[in-house]
């Protein structure tokens, strides 16, 4: 069996060689190439006589459907959506595996650093400070005692309750899913969306992309926060309606933002959330930290060692 890693960077590719090269290949012949192909033919040339892949990026339409051996995709990732179509992999009979809640630290984590950040002004403060200037630009927000409104309660939005908490904050929740035991277990209250979008301080979203979550913000949702909320967004862009986004940080209703995820990435310089003054952006990197890269790995590769036992787990199709 052939395993090919068509696209890895360098953290990645460090990891693996540091932790899992030798049990890769054991398992198997296992090549890996670094960097995005430039070119379809490029991508397909990596991957043609491969059996399954370990996915660390995209992979189109066009090569899957001239990959006539592969079998396998174990995706290196939770939300699979942007980067590969299960369906159709399903069509030319390749299964696809995922990584489900492998970052659940790093990205609450980069979450709340994002919501500190627009809440002390942190970034402007600090850009005034190399200009020489010495005075605050805006009044900064405590955190204690506000509501902080979480939209979605897997695993991400269960490690940033208790984050919220930790910093006295109130946490109010919307989920599908809602029960007395995890709310007693978290300490949490389960609202209506509508409830939730009135009442809080600060909306942090927390669900993950499919069909049914897109555009799940849209102008509605905006207009009916509260005046003067922020909203963060570690989730993915297109559970939101840009557009709504941007009119809602320019006409004031939101104070201000915090977003790790965008529609198109890598973000265009034309992009209006790069000249507000309001939005604190990064780019995609909630989930990136040595931690989650490694946890990533293992179970990337367990899928992998599944799928050759004949007994593959973590299938998304």
């Amino acid at each position: 069996m052939l395993i090919v890693l068509p696209n890895a960077d360098d953290q990645c590719e460090q990891l693996l060689l540091d932790r899992h090269l030798s049990e890769l290949k054991q398992l198997a012949d296992f090549r890996l190439y670094k960097g995005n192909p430039g070119s379809d033919r490029e991508y397909l040339d990596r991957i043609l006589d491969a059996d399954a892949l370990l996915l660390w990026g995209d992979i189109s339409n066009q090569v899957l459907m001239n990959c006539s051996k592969l079998k396998f995709i174990s995706f290196a990732g939770t939300g699979y959506k942007n980067y590969v179509d299960v369906d159709y992999a399903a069509k030319q009979g390749i299964k696809v595996a995922n990584a489900p809640s492998y970052g659940a630290n790093a990205v609450a984590e980069h979450a709340l650093a994002l919501l500190v950040s627009v809440a002390k002004n942190i970034p402007q403060n600090h850009a005034n400070m190399q200009k020489g200037r010495w005075a605050p630009l805006n009044l900064n927000m405590e955190l204690d005692g506000k509501t902080v409104g979480l939209i979605g309660l897997g695993t991400i939005g269960t490690k940033m309750s208790q984050l919220c908490r930790a910093l006295g904050m109130k946490v109010v929740c919307w989920t599908r899913t809602p029960s007395h035991e995890r709310a007693e277990e978290l300490g949490i209250t389960f609202v209506s969306l509508d409830e939730l979008l009135s009442r809080s301080d600060i909306i942090s979203l927390h669900l993950p992309y499919t069909d049914q979550t897109r555009k799940f913000l849209g102008a509605p949702q905006f207009a009916a926060m509260k005046n003067g909320a922020v909203f963060i967004n570690t989730a993915r862009a297109e559970i939101v309606d840009s557009s709504a986004l941007q009119n809602a940080l320019s006409s004031g209703k939101l104070a201000a933002a915090g977003i790790d995820v965008f529609d198109e990435e890598p973000l265009s310089h034309d992009d209006p959330l790069i000249r507000m003054n309001n939005v604190v952006l990064s780019p995609h990197v909630g989930y990136y930290t040595r931690e989650s890269i490694e946890s990533i790995l293992h179970v990337s590769i367990r899928n992998l060692v599944a799928f050759a036992r004949g007994s593959p787990v973590n299938l998304v199709n």
